[in-house]
């Protein structure tokens, strides 16, 4: 599958543009959001931290199995986190920040699904196994 060799670039790429994202709008976020600034900054740092980490794994040509099981767990935690913030913030958030939050835990928990499914291809690079 094409998209198989492209995940990790996909992965790394909406982790990057997400945390600017919020870290630029965090203020108006937490207005729109109606959640705590202290909550959004942080959703925005985990995301480039998060992004961070991809992106220097998806420039390794060998992977190792355990660096790409840590990024499937660091997803399904990030997925497991959203979840408690929709529950901890039900009652005071807005339908954007439910929108937001949810959509993310949507997205990451696919890709954490993606790429546990192609985990074993995604040890080696795509240039690596086409050389």
């Amino acid at each position: 599958m094409k998209i198989a060799k492209h995940i990790l670039w996909i992965d790394c790429t909406a982790a990057t543009f997400a945390g600017l994202i919020v870290l630029l709008a965090a203020q108006w976020l937490s207005q729109l959001y109606h959640l705590p600034k202290a909550i959004i900054v942080f959703v925005g740092c985990v995301n480039l931290l998060y992004a961070c980490y991809s992106f220097i794994l998806a420039n390794y040509k060998k992977r190792s199995i355990f660096l790409v099981n840590i990024l499937v767990i660091a997803n399904s935690i990030w997925v497991l986190v959203c979840l408690i913030m929709l529950w901890k913030f039900w009652q005071e958030m807005t339908i954007f920040a439910v929108l937001h939050i949810a959509g993310e835990a949507v997205f990451v928990g696919i890709l954490a699904r993606l790429e546990y499914q192609w985990r074993y291809q995604l040890t080696f690079s795509y240039h690596e196994r086409n050389n």
